[in-house]
């Protein structure tokens, strides 16, 4: 019999719930996975300029613009206001709501913090990278994203883009292009899905594309073009989108005509110093026009040397029959012929987009059909330079690649690796080394005008940077001279190049006068209200320089100048009145000083020195009632209140005399001035002690201030105490000993 053989003891198995497995973990698609890679590679080439402070003219929107600076407050009157209302009146005016609203919005939670700027800057520019690779890559049905991939990458490294990214101001650009590649997406979304909210939300985000600027005026073409040619699948939806980007247009159109008019600003109204085109020639106009559009196509091949600035006389004004003019417009009407062929042949055609994308973003800046605030800009091809990187890409593809491949195939092919990463760093590093040029006004403006020495307003822009904000900032008496002085070649320089430059004359004035040149600071101050008649500023400079030379007749001879031109500058008839004054001639005074106030009924200064008029010929009783009217247009003003008291003394009625003095005294309490004359009007009351006591504390405030002693010796001898009258007697002898001497 076979032995039984025990089975080994099994472990006893319990019956369990069958466990949920867990989810397998989602990969990223690889479009997430290029759309992560292209924002790291914008965040990334663009991290250097957190550091950097407010530069150039982030100011005009930030923190020299007190409704932005109200913060929440402030968006009400940001919507309903030309763009620069809160930094001065600007006739050549824009009306740009929503990055003002942005700003507000910052300066709400982080006050003047440039870094807290710079950082959306990046983080909005880097959103427009992606935002450009997924609706290119939706335009060509995803059969090119090797191509897209390029273009995006192009687009986020290239240096020319650094004005827009590193000023902060440039965030209309940024928002501008990112909220309309938005729409264009959501577009796209309603082409594909027909759900009207799609529709809606993307003309939402073209209004607001329009809020941050102008520029998406052009999506009137592009708009139509993309969805009728190359999203051909539904004519109803096209055209539902094309009628409601009309519709977006003609609202902003209307809103921003409205709010204009109500500033009556003129945005055609544009200077000389901003564009040499103002004013010349068609020919010439046209002809320098072609040979800037020459160098954007330049600028966009070879990113160097870069520049905040392109004015006068940096580009040099040229006729149609110059060679680099003939060269432009052979290479743009090259690109138009190449286009419209192409799109001829096959209305699909990467290529015809690319070029027509490029051509029309850019028409609106060519100063060909139309005059523009300035003839050239680097921020002006931020649109155009998707249709350049486009073509890049589409060329890399046709003769480096020679073939469609898929994007993970990209690494795998050695020549296009070879071209894209030499081009790739070469283009980040330029970009990162260009942001720490615009790191501050200084460095930007002195790294610039060593590339452009023969730019008016660069020459001019490192002068005023030394002699108004670095000059300001030192607290060294010495150093400051040699600020002063440091700054007058470059102004120099700025006049030489445009002579009619009234900014720089100007600044040059304040150089010389900061170290004690009045002569030639009075030369320049004239020079810049006679070509400037809205010179407030300059004015009242004259003024002083003019107090320290005695030159005013040349003074009076600007100011009518100036008011012969601009009769409702109250500023220059004030001014004209006060030089007048110097010389005696008091009529004359008197009727320019009332020419302004008919200019400005509000104007302390004018009816004060009309008082100081009415007051040298001893006839207080008519000057009482303008130091009266310059005391309640400024309560806090001691010399208005002052002069009170003096028209009040000599008229009789001291006792209103003395409260006008303490009143003045107690808004300065060491005016000295109010205490001397309030110790007089107590002599005349024959209230000695307090007359002593009035004249000791201005004695005390101003050791040397010793002409009213005499009174203090006769009080103590009114009062009986002749050791101190004698006393005080001696020393009111000596002063006038001194005095005669």
């Amino acid at each position: 019999m076979a032995k039984n053989i025990n089975p080994k003891p099994q472990a006893k198995v319990t019956a369990r719930a069958e466990q949920p497995q867990a989810a397998p973990k989602k990969k990223l698609s690889l479009t997430t996975i290029l759309c992560l890679v292209l924002a790291t590679a914008a965040l990334l080439v663009y991290a250097n300029t957190l550091k950097n402070g407010f530069v150039l003219d982030d100011n005009v929107v930030t923190t020299k613009n007190t409704i932005v600076k109200q913060g929440f407050k402030g968006i009400p009157e940001l919507l309903v206001t030309p763009r620069t209302k809160g930094l001065s009146f600007n006739k050549s005016d824009n009306y740009r709501p929503l990055t003002l609203i942005m700003f507000a919005v910052e300066y709400q939670f982080f006050g003047e913090n440039a870094a807290a700027g710079h950082f959306f800057n990046i983080l909005f520019f880097a959103g427009c990278v992606v935002l450009l690779f997924l609706f290119l890559d939706k335009l060509f049905e995803r059969k090119k994203t090797v191509v897209v991939f390029i273009t995006a990458l192009l687009f986020a490294l290239h240096p020319i883009h650094t004005e827009v990214v590193a000023n902060i101001k440039s965030r209309d650009e940024i928002m501008c292009f990112f909220l309309g590649f938005l729409s264009l997406n959501i577009f796209w979304e309603y082409m594909e899905k027909g759900k009207m909210q799609h529709l809606l939300l993307g003309s939402l985000a073209l209004f607001l594309a329009f809020l941050s600027k102008e520029t998406v005026i052009t999506f009137l073409f592009i708009v139509p073009f993309v969805f009728f040619i190359f999203g051909k699948k539904d004519k109803k939806r096209a055209t539902l989108m094309t009628v409601s980007t009309v519709i977006v247009s003609a609202i902003f159109i209307v809103i921003r005509t409205m709010v204009l008019n109500a500033y009556n600003c003129n945005t055609t109204d544009y200077q000389f110093i901003d564009n040499a085109l103002v004013g010349a020639p068609i020919a010439v106009r046209i002809g320098t026009a072609f040979v800037i559009l020459g160098k954007y196509i330049i600028l966009l091949l070879a990113p160097y040397p870069l520049n905040d600035d392109y004015c006068y006389n940096s580009i040099p004004l040229v006729g149609l029959g110059n060679i680099w003019a003939l060269l432009s417009i052979a290479a743009y009407a090259l690109m138009t012929v190449v286009a419209v062929m192409r799109f001829m042949k096959n209305p699909k055609d990467e290529w015809a987009f690319g070029i027509m994308f490029y051509l029309v973003t850019l028409s609106l800046f060519s100063n060909v059909p139309f005059l523009i605030g300035s003839q050239m800009g680097e921020r002006f091809v931020f649109f155009a330079s998707v249709g350049f990187c486009l073509i890049i890409g589409l060329a890399i593809e046709k003769w480096i690649i020679k073939q469609e491949i898929t994007i993970q195939a990209l690494p795998k092919n050695k020549l296009a690796v070879a071209i894209l990463l030499p081009v790739c760093l070469i283009f980040s590093g330029l970009t990162i080394a260009r942001n720490a040029d615009w790191s501050d006004n200084l460095t930007l403006f002195k790294a610039d005008v060593a590339k452009a020495p023969q730019d008016s307003r660069l020459n001019f822009y490192v002068g005023d940077e030394l002699v108004e904000t670095i000059y300001a900032n030192e607290p060294d008496t010495a150093k400051k001279r040699q600020i002063a002085i440091e700054g007058i070649p470059y102004l120099q320089k700025a006049i030489a190049i445009y002579p009619q430059y009234s900014d720089a004359h100007t600044e040059l004035g304040k150089a010389y006068f900061e170290i004690n040149n009045y002569d030639s600071a009075t030369n320049h101050f004239i020079s810049a209200i006679i070509t400037n008649p809205y010179q407030y500023i300059t004015a009242s400079n004259l003024y002083s320089a003019v107090m320290h030379v005695g030159r005013y007749k040349d003074a009076i001879a600007a100011y009518k100048t100036v008011v012969s031109i601009n009769p409702e500058y109250a500023g220059a008839f004030y001014y004209l009145g006060a030089s007048l004054i110097q010389i005696q001639q008091y009529d004359s005074a008197i009727y320019y000083l009332d020419k302004a106030l008919v200019a400005d009924p509000k104007y302390p200064d004018a009816e004060m020195q009309i008082g100081v008029v009415y007051s040298q010929q001893n006839r207080f009783d008519q000057a009482e009632p303008h130091f009266i009217k310059a005391m309640q247009q400024n309560p806090g003003d001691v010399n208005a209140v002052n002069n009170v008291g003096v028209a009040y003394l000599n008229t009789g009625r001291v006792p209103q005399a003395v409260e006008m003095f303490k009143k003045a005294v107690a808004i300065e309490p060491k005016y000295v001035e109010g205490y001397s004359k309030m110790g007089r009007a107590y002599y005349q009351l024959k209230q000695y002690e307090l007359t002593i006591e009035a004249l000791n504390k201005a004695l005390s405030i101003d050791p040397k201030d010793v002409k009213d002693i005499p009174y203090i010796a006769l009080s103590y001898k009114a009062l009986g105490k002749m050791d101190m009258a004698v006393k005080y007697e001696a020393v009111a002898q000596q002063y006038y000993r001194d005095f005669k001497l």
